[in-house]
């Protein structure tokens, strides 16, 4: 009678977690890519993404603009024709890429915007956005959480240090609220993934003494086992 009882809820729990791993499949793909790039993957991606509901969450539009503009600067050739992939994409999503090619430094950013305005929800957004000057991702100082989380998403797409180094930046900001989330960040990021411990690790002899305190803390807390 209890092995039925328990097999029953075994099978209970394998049923809950299905429609859950589902949802997050699209979310692990984008949090492992730079390990495996597969760019022609993203069309497709960014729909899961959107269906899976990854951008109705708090902070996520931020590091789906960061990681979408950094795959954009790395392959400038494919833009164009991903951009009309995901033309019949929600307003959301369209908002999401009009900000990707901003931010990615595209040579020809302006005119993306422009052909992906011409049958878009958000047309005069995107209009609008084409007429302000590149916030290029690369160049970008954190100064707020969700520049924060620009950087976190490139990282993602990319796993350049240059971008946790960024991160690292918040500190020297003097908002206590940003060097919070900052080492929240990166604690739970170099628990995750371990290029991103190498890499604050190797910082540790590279950052100003105020950097270095909180990056020992964020080092500290990753290290720590998990609550019960």
């Amino acid at each position: 009678m209890k092995t039925s009882f328990r097999v029953s809820l075994a099978g209970l729990a394998l049923a809950a977690a299905l429609p859950l791993r589902a949802e997050v499949s699209a979310q692990a793909w984008l949090e492992t890519y730079y390990l495996n790039p597969q760019p022609a993957e993203l069309p497709r991606a960014v729909e899961r993404l959107s269906q899976s509901g990854y951008l109705d969450r708090e902070g996520n539009t931020a590091v789906a603009i960061g990681f979408i503009a950094a795959v954009f600067a790395a392959q400038p050739d494919r833009v164009e024709t991903w951009l009309t992939q995901l033309r019949t994409q929600p307003a959301r999503v369209q908002r999401l890429l009009a900000a990707a090619i901003w931010q990615s430094g595209h040579p020809l950013g302006n005119g993306l915007l422009r052909s992906l305005s011409t049958s878009s929800p958000v047309r005069a957004e995107i209009e609008h956005l084409a007429t302000l000057p590149p916030q290029v991702l690369a160049e970008t100082t954190v100064r707020s959480p969700s520049s924060m989380r620009l950087q976190w998403g490139a990282f993602l797409a990319t796993g350049h240090e240059r971008h946790i180094v960024a991160i690292l930046d918040g500190f020297g900001s003097n908002d206590p609220q940003l060097t919070s989330a900052a080492r929240l960040a990166l604690a739970r990021h170099a628990a995750d993934h371990p290029r991103v411990l190498e890499i604050c690790l190797a910082q540790l002899a590279h950052q100003p003494d105020e950097i270095r305190g909180e990056l020992r803390a964020a080092l500290a807390a990753a290290s720590a086992p998990p609550r019960s």
